[in-house]
Parts: structure tokens; sequence; C-alpha cells
């Protein structure tokens, strides 16, 4: 599981560190690499483990070419994905394509969210954070434990 939020840069060849905590997480369960696609809901990039990604593969060759919103979704986002391997150095590639999407420049910010990590623009996941969450938007993650 992947949690917290942290700090780092992004140069301007595209490269950050993945943090040391997410690149533990990784290892612990045996993820060689991880797919950086856009994110449907917001402009960040969601990194996935590659088992994930190849779960999500799975589903996609099941869709019917011929039903819509799943081919709407495959071409939106699951057409954006790269597969990318971690350097010796915990650094990961970020294309151009998905540095444009969500507005990466300079200063970021990994976000651990269960399963999957987000990549955001700093200012971005800054907003984001100070929005106000509409109170039936908020889902009770006590509820039942």
């Amino acid at each position: 599981m992947f949690f917290g939020a942290f700090n780092h840069t992004i140069d301007a060849k595209g490269r950050t560190s993945l943090p040391a905590k997410l690149r533990e997480s990784l290892a612990a369960a045996g993820e060689p690499r991880i797919v950086l696609m856009q994110f449907p809901h917001w402009r960040s990039v969601l990194a996935v483990p590659q088992s994930l990604w190849l779960e999500l593969t799975r589903k996609v060759m099941e869709a019917s070419p011929l039903d819509l919103r799943w081919q709407r979704t495959i071409l939106k986002f699951v057409s954006t994905a790269h597969e990318v391997d971690l350097d010796p150095h915990g650094r990961v590639l970020v294309p151009p394509p998905l540095r444009e999407w969500a507005g990466l420049s300079k200063d970021v910010v990994w976000v651990g969210a269960g399963k999957v990590i987000h990549l955001w623009d700093k200012g971005a996941w800054e907003q984001h954070m100070a929005a106000d969450v509409a109170a039936d938007q908020v889902v009770d993650l006590f509820k039942g434990a």
C-alpha cells in the first residue's frame, strides 16, 4: 500500500526521483517497474505498479470494440500509458505528453493513494488539497472497521 505526500523536483529532461518510501513499497511487492498515464479525474499523472497494469490490460482486452464508453476511456487514458523503469538512483523519466497534461515543471509532489501513486505539480496539489470537499462526497473510511 502506498501512502504519504513527498515533495520533489523534476528536471528539464523530465526526470524525478520516486521517494524512497514508495520505492521500498514497490520492492517489497516485487514490482520491477511502474506504468505512468493520465489520471481521468484531475490533472495528475497516475503511476501504477506493473502487476496492477497487467490486470487493467486484461480488462481492456475483454472490452468490446463497439462499447463506446470503454473505447472513450481506452483512447483518452489507457492510450497515454508509458511503462517506465527506475534508474539506479530511483529516478523515473516522465514523458513530455504526461508532463504537459499535469503541468509538471519544477516542483512536484508524489502522493501515495492506496494501490496507486499520483504525481502532481506542487501548486496544483496545494490548490486541490485546499479545496473543500462537500459532505456528501466524503467517504467514511472508518465505517465497518
